[in-house]
């Protein structure tokens, strides 16, 4: 039989090791202190209390190395743990290093040198928030496959004009640790608008990517509504992207205009996301941000997510003070977030960080931390860069923000506004 008396101990080792045995001990010790001190002043006759504080303080201090010795704060752990893995690829303080002790470029070079040559950031979980998968073997993409080759933003397509599918995908992302994916409607055949959503179902099915997926859907279309309720079957569905029809500057804007953001034919059908619990990704050029944010103001339950960064396609002072100026609108809007992306461009070559930094952080500045993610918008960007380069260039944009804010731009806000559970 068990002995009652060792259980008892038991328990009484246990309260006492215990953070509310602690507090209730600190509590205990201080009234005694505050007791005895009281009474040395009201009898007097010397500090007589001074041995009976002293050998209780050291008792106590003793009961608290035990109780943080063997208490474990789960929280301090988990910071601790984003705080180390993040430093993996934080390299800030070799920049301090170079600004301390440069002496002529030699700093410099080593520097480079340990970034060449040292791959560290890759243990860090990022969700790539925009990328695209197509098998031109099997699928139509009508700017992929047609001939004359079709000019868009990045010019000249035939590039990448070879399948894609995520065995491609991982090979690019190399050592770095993508944790999960969002795939956004990649301009598949318009006859058959549901056939991109079931065949990434099946691409899901055989590899566990993409986690989230953003269809395609004419929001003008008679069919609307039968293809939204196609798109809707598959669980891992978000939401829609059709590009609406926009105009080559602000002087041209034509309110109104058949397909535009101000097309109340394409407005009704904007409104009929939210029935479907659908979000809108929206490409357009930073001119048309105030089209956007009337349009999502008007449908307060529809969550509208800004593609590449509002697309600030015009570098100089001009054009970047407008680009602020029309970002800062559309960011009023609370149901608004922003997915930087996408930033390469023919007359951007080539891709770097020195390039992109600025916008990056006026992007951030304007919708805060907590409203910004990253996506590569591979393959596409392929045309200016290597996977790896843009998604350590975007980690090394974000290096001086706090741990917590860096977690949420690469991570936890894609999964927060693309429902992805990991």
């Amino acid at each position: 039989m068990n002995d009652p008396s060792t259980g008892r101990l038991e328990r009484l080792g246990a309260w006492l090791l215990s953070s509310v045995g602690l507090r209730r001990h600190r509590l205990v010790f201080f009234t005694a202190v505050g007791g005895l001190t009281l009474c040395n002043v009201l009898i007097g006759g010397g500090w007589w209390a001074f041995w009976p504080v002293f050998v209780w303080a050291l008792i106590y201090f003793l009961h608290l190395c035990l109780v943080q010795a063997t208490n474990v704060n789960e929280e301090w752990v988990d910071e601790r743990t984003d705080e180390l893995r993040l430093r993996s690829y934080d390299l800030g303080h070799i920049d301090d290093i170079e600004n301390r002790y440069n002496t002529g470029g030699r700093v410099g070079a080593t520097r480079r040198a340990r970034r060449a040559k040292v791959q560290v950031e890759h243990r860090y979980p990022i969700i790539d928030a925009h990328h695209h998968l197509w098998d031109l073997e099997r699928n139509y993409y009508p700017w992929l496959a047609n001939e004359p080759p079709v000019e868009g933003r990045h010019g000249d397509y035939r590039a990448i004009r070879e399948t894609y599918l995520p065995s491609h995908f991982q090979r690019d992302w190399g050592v770095l640790n993508v944790a999960g994916s969002v795939h956004v409607e990649a301009e598949w055949d318009p006859a058959t608008p549901g056939g991109e959503t079931r065949w990434l179902a099946q691409i899901y099915e055989e590899h566990g990517l993409p986690n989230a997926t953003v269809a395609h859907a004419m929001l003008d279309a008679s069919d609307l509504d039968e293809v939204l309720a196609t798109h809707a079957t598959f669980p891992f569905m978000r939401g829609i992207r059709d590009k609406p029809a926009v105009a080559a500057s602000a002087q041209e804007i034509e309110v109104g205009a058949p397909g535009s953001m101000s097309d109340p034919a394409w407005q009704a059908g904007y409104a009929k996301l939210a029935d479907f619990g659908f979000s809108f990704d929206l490409q357009a050029p930073y001119w048309h941000m105030n089209e956007a944010a009337a349009l999502a103001q008007a449908h307060p339950k529809t969550l509208m997510i800004i593609n590449h960064a509002g697309l600030p396609v015009h570098r100089d002072a001009h054009g970047l003070a407008a680009w602020r100026d029309a970002m800062g609108a559309v960011a009023s809007v609370p149901n608004v977030v922003l997915k930087i992306s996408g930033l390469g461009g023919p007359h951007l070559q080539p891709w770097s960080v020195a390039k992109h930094l600025s916008v990056v952080h006026d992007a951030i500045d304007i919708f805060g931390p907590e409203r910004c993610m990253f996506g590569s918008n591979y393959p596409v960007e392929r045309l200016y860069a290597p996977y790896e380069s843009i998604m350590r260039g975007f980690m090394e944009m974000v290096h001086l923000y706090p741990i917590g804010e860096r977690r949420r731009m690469l991570h936890d806000n894609a999964c927060e506004y693309y429902r992805i559970a990991l």
